[in-house]
């Protein structure tokens, strides 16, 4: 089928699904032509036509989804750039333009007569991240094991030299903003309850330290989008850690009279002894440790993700920020997405 084939198409009723299977059709007859170079050749467009710099150049996840089956929106501009791109004239150009509207038009049609009004607009900034359960299921697996195991190895080197932080929820971290919050609560339940491998007896208490965690992250940069700048992030981690203590507090007043063997339990003295009300002492220390634990954590967990990102094309339309810091790998890249 050539691209004016595709374009033409219009026999039944449009869909985003039909419009994403022919433009991998035109794709794969045109080389197939990598994600990377298709970013180029689009920027190379927009530069034509008096464009910035800055605005020119699409993310490369963008791109990548517009190909993908499962869309709730497309933007029909940038599939005019993408067709453009692989060869096709205006005109055909214009005609898949239609198709998207088209397609628009039906989707919303179909939402409405479903009681659940119209679709989101196709100008929404933060597109509906590809959900789990379309990704291959061994993939998500490795991911979440790796991410026990960096969990469980943290805890170890905490174990072994003594570190003023915890380093147990790193994997925790990726989990929740790569997968989403309950994956990352899987990673911290697994990992908690497997911490007395690590020679560490406590961790299984801390187990609702390390699902908030979890939570604060997945939800806090879907939910809330603190995943789209630098400050939001930060003020994400910082968020993590509050919440960390608040629920860590009572668990180690309640259980370990506020030592659990952490190096932090000599703070806690000290600032007993300066006849601070016991739980206060204990908060105070936890906090301080806390927001040191969870700032490094999560930009570690940040890197981890833009290197997912970049070299396999995890998606990130949930968190902007990994866009614009994510490598961007030639080739073809490898996906995780089924």
């Amino acid at each position: 089928m050539t691209g004016d084939d595709a374009a033409k198409r219009t026999s039944g009723e449009d869909s985003f699904d039909r419009i994403a299977a022919d433009l991998r059709a035109l794709r794969d007859e045109a080389g197939p032509v990598s994600y990377a170079e298709l970013v180029r050749r689009i920027t190379e467009l927009r530069l034509g036509r008096g464009l910035s710099a800055a605005a020119a150049v699409p993310a490369r996840s963008t791109v990548y989804n517009v190909f993908q089956a499962g869309r709730a929106r497309m933007d029909p501009m940038l599939v005019r750039d993408v067709v453009r791109a692989l060869g096709a004239d205006d005109d055909a150009a214009d005609e898949w333009v239609r198709r998207c509207r088209s397609a628009r038009r039906a989707s919303e049609a179909s939402a409405r007569s479903r009681g659940s009004g119209p679709a989101p607009a196709v100008t929404s900034p933060l597109p509906a991240p590809v959900p789990v359960r379309s990704w291959h299921p061994a993939s998500v697996a490795a991911l979440l094991i790796a991410c026990v195991t960096v969990n469980l190895l943290g805890l170890f080197t905490v174990h072994v030299f003594k570190l003023s932080v915890y380093l147990d929820m790193i994997g925790t971290a990726v989990a929740a903003l790569v997968l989403g919050p309950w994956s990352g609560v899987a990673v911290a339940v697994a990992s908690n309850g497997l911490g007395f491998l690590t020679g560490d007896p406590s961790t299984i208490p801390f187990t609702p330290v390390n699902v908030v965690g979890a939570l604060v992250w997945g939800y806090g940069v879907r939910r809330f989008r603190l995943g789209a700048r630098l400050t939001g992030f930060v003020t994400l981690n910082l968020a993590a850690a509050l919440a960390c203590s608040l629920v860590a507090t009572p668990i180690v007043v309640a259980m370990f009279h506020g030592g659990d063997g952490h190096t932090s339990e000599l703070a806690v003295l000290s600032l007993e002894a300066t006849r601070l009300p016991f739980l206060v002492s204990v908060f105070s220390t936890n906090i301080v440790t806390s927001i040191t634990d969870k700032l490094l954590t999560g930009f570690i967990a940040l890197g981890v993700f833009a290197v997912l990102h970049g070299r396999w094309a995890v998606p990130a339309a949930h968190m902007p920020l990994i866009e614009k810091l994510a490598p961007r790998a030639e080739g073809h890249p490898r996906q995780l997405a089924g």
